[in-house]
């Protein structure tokens, strides 16, 4: 083997160690804190915190973080307390408690956040006796682990300052925008530059979506990266239509310089956290640039004006230290959870909550009814095993049996040594190092949970009887998780693409909704911010399974019967982004009051019209009907996004007739169960 590659191995192996030292360190402290304080058949709980620790370490943590750590941490004992009580209650707590944990946490686009609670909740059923006879000493571990993680995070939190990290990426993003600006004034939207400004789009929309799914940045630089992700997504319009930059091109170009300029100044009034005299001086520039400018071409007309409005309100939010922080309100909220879950057998939280719930209640039963020492290692395996993706499921059941089978042979070798009770445990402490850095899944994370696992057990059970226990424990997890992915709403790639294209047609639906409600009343504008950025994270993951498609026959058989047509589906996936687009530039439109009165009761018949027509199996029909309408109304860049909208909506369902409704069209049961796992 070449020896620099060898080196270059064992180097990023040490990087890798270096970097979870503070995991291990955690683990080891609050190993020993429980371990010395209240006992060793408390020590269960030590991973699930271990789990929050890692990811959290590293984090912004606001406060209602660390009280979020005791309130859920209470819960999930209350909820596994009653499920200890009697069979009946165990199967109907474990049913239950997914939706709380698994689907309202999860989504397809951060499928893990559910892990750790969850995580917690199973472990704590993993000893009955615990929460039956002592369990007033297991609230006492949890409040002891919560106080220790809180106050590690709280420390690191002060002395890393990481409030700012997401400010420093939200500056290299905004300096990222203004110089595609200048780009666009130079040469125009060329391909190249189209893609650049697509992927600036998706790179802030997922930074902002991070911040405020994880609460992974201070409020208020929340709030700026809601603002400046749709800002991105308002230069990306651009891409919908080239024509513009063959006319009047000097105009454009000089306007698209002094936004550039604007947008770094804005950068530099916001990047060191605000500063409200220089966003103050900023703002009766950007109202004069809003004012004065005539622009023709319509398409540019409206990026021009929607961008400044953004870049108003921004400085606006920003330049008031006393703005009330974006808050939304109980409706705002009930609209935006609309976007994100629905509760229906389409959605992915849906069908994994109904998955983890019953490998939940097989095996927890099971380790309740069976008194068989180590059981648990069945409710521990199986949960572990349930992944969102019933593919990686299916990788883990390999790599666990490798990894275990190897970790009992080499705890069968220690055994050989005759190490005493702190022989074993120091040898356990030195195998926490390797288990935490290698990477979760893996043959290598397998083989040291194993041997940490086993050996430590060997402790007051025979070596030969916790290796066979770990052994039979995980063909039976095997078993079960294999039985529910393939029986139990099974979810395939390809259902959820569907799954995803529908949501997205639902979203075009809603979004009408929304400008509806704008007609009457005022909407906040997170809402219309949030439900941009959950649209795109979808649309972004649905274009995974297109990209997919090109390679077709590569990964399994359901996608290469689907390569056909992949054309079509970038025709959809083009025109739903499209679509959103036009959307997002109305209800805005509509916000700004061009809409006449009038001219209401036409506006509010092409609303009719188009959210009549969402529906994958008649979406683009009636388009002649709205069509006729547009010339009804007076104002100019109404009547443009509106026929923009109208021509994608035809677009798009030429497309579905196209791919002959497979990429639409749920797959049927025997479908799923035949290309699952």
């Amino acid at each position: 083997m070449d020896r620099g590659r060898v080196t270059t191995w064992l180097d990023e192996k040490r990087k890798k160690l270096v970097g979870t030292l503070p995991t291990i360190v955690f683990f080891i402290a609050l190993f020993w804190l429980v371990s010395l304080a209240f006992g060793d058949t408390y020590l269960l709980v030590v991973s699930p915190y271990t789990t929050l620790f890692e990811v959290r370490f590293g984090k912004y943590n606001p406060p209602s973080q660390y009280a979020r750590f005791f309130l859920v941490s209470a819960f999930a004992l209350v909820a596994a307390r009653l499920a200890v009580a009697n069979p009946v209650l165990c199967v109907l707590v474990n049913l239950a408690m997914p939706f709380a944990l698994v689907y309202m946490r999860s989504s397809q686009l951060n499928p893990r956040r559910y892990f750790p609670y969850t995580m917690l909740f199973a472990f704590l059923e993993l000893r009955p006796e615990n929460l039956i006879e002592t369990f007033a000493t297991q609230a006492a571990v949890l409040a002891a682990s919560c106080g220790l993680l809180s106050a590690v995070l709280l420390v690191s939190g002060l002395i890393a300052h990481y409030g700012r990290q997401a400010r420093a990426e939200l500056h290299a993003n905004v300096q990222r925008l203004a110089d595609d600006l200048n780009r666009i004034a130079d040469g125009g939207v060329g391909p190249i530059l189209s893609q650049e400004l697509l992927q600036v789009r998706r790179e802030m929309a997922e930074l902002a979506y991070t911040a405020r799914e994880d609460s992974s940045a201070p409020a208020r630089v929340t709030n700026l990266l809601d603002m400046l992700a749709t800002l991105a997504q308002r230069t990306a319009y651009l891409t919908g239509n080239l024509d513009w930059t063959a006319r009047n091109a000097s105009q454009h170009a000089d306007c698209l310089r002094e936004l550039a300029s604007l947008t770094r100044e804005l950068d530099l009034a916001i990047a060191g956290g605000g500063d409200a005299e220089k966003c103050r001086s900023l703002l009766p520039r950007a109202h004069e640039l809003l004012a004065k400018t005539h622009l023709e071409e319509d398409r540019f007309r409206i990026f021009f004006q929607s961008y400044l409005n953004m870049a108003i309100l921004i400085l606006r939010t920003a330049s008031d230290p006393y703005q009330r922080v974006w808050h939304l309100s109980p409706t705002g909220r009930a609209r935006v959870a609309l976007f994100r879950k629905r509760p229906t057998l389409d959605s992915f939280e849906m069908r994994f909550s109904l998955r983890c719930g019953a490998v939940l209640a097989v095996s927890c039963l099971a380790n309740l009814l069976f008194p068989v020492d180590h059981l648990y290692w069945y409710v521990l395996h199986a949960f572990l095993l349930l992944q969102p993706f019933p593919d990686e499921s299916s990788r883990r059941m390999r790599t666990r049996m490798i990894g275990t089978a190897i970790g009992c042979v080499f705890v069968h070798a220690i055994a050989l040594l005759n190490l005493d009770a702190v022989g074993i445990t120091i040898l356990g402490m030195i195998l926490i190092a390797p288990l935490y850095a290698s990477t979760p899944g893996s043959v290598t994370s397998a083989f040291f949970a194993t041997a940490y696992a086993v050996s430590m057990a060997s402790v007051s059970i025979d070596d030969a009887y916790a290796t066979s226990m770990r052994l039979a424990s995980l063909v039976l997890a095997i078993i079960t998780v294999a039985l529910v992915n393939r029986l139990i709403c099974p979810t395939s790639d390809r259902r959820l693409f569907v799954a995803n294209m529908r949501q997205m047609l639902d979203m075009v639906r809603r979004s009408w909704e929304l400008v509806r409600t704008t007609l009457d009343e005022r909407v906040d504008t997170v809402v219309s911010s949030e439900t941009l950025l959950h649209f795109q994270m979808v649309h972004s993951q649905a274009a995974g399974f297109v990209e997919e498609l090109a390679s077709a026959g590569e990964k399994n058989r359901e996608i290469a019967a689907l390569a056909q047509y992949h054309n079509a589906a970038e025709r959809m996936l083009f025109c739903l982004w499209a679509l959103m687009c036009e959307l997002e530039q109305l209800e805005l439109l509509v916000r700004l009051r061009e809409v006449r009165e009038d001219e209401r009761k036409t506006f509010e018949t092409i609303i009719d019209l188009a959210e009549a027509n969402c529906e994958p199996e008649r979406f683009g029909t009636n388009v002649d009907a709205a069509e006729e309408l547009l010339f009804k109304l007076s104002e100019p860049d109404l009547r443009y996004v509106l026929q923009q909208y109208v021509d994608r909506a035809g677009e798009l369902r030429l497309a579905i007739d196209d791919a002959r409704g497979a990429l639409v069209e749920r797959p049927s049961y025997l479908d799923e169960i035949r290309h699952v796992g």
